[in-house]
């Protein structure tokens, strides 16, 4: 009984197929990182093909940074706020 070896793709070509992105329009393909035309709106990151210009991959663009000192001074107080007028109201309010 003899076996057949069993035969693998090379690194090289089995990274290079998971690192390329293909249209489904028009067949380009192209590495993550090569020729598509990408554009961020909002909280969206969208690669296009240069080609075709069907879109390829859309995805939200994780938010990373923190929000501004200023921003987080407001937040801050309005939790504040909110807490004293919760505190302060106790729903039993006269006419007057």
């Amino acid at each position: 009984m003899s076996s057949a070896p069993v035969s693998s793709p090379s690194t090289d070509d089995a990274s290079e197929r998971k690192a390329t992105l293909f249209c489904q329009a028009c067949g380009h393909a192209s590495p993550a990182d090569g020729d598509w035309t990408v554009r961020t709106v909002g909280d969206r990151r969208r690669l296009r093909c240069p080609d075709c210009r069907s879109v390829v991959d859309e995805r939200r663009v994780p938010d990373d940074c923190p929000s501004p000192p200023v921003q987080r001074y407001v937040d801050a107080w309005h939790r504040y706020w909110s807490a004293w007028t919760t505190l302060l109201d106790d729903g039993s309010r006269a006419d007057c």
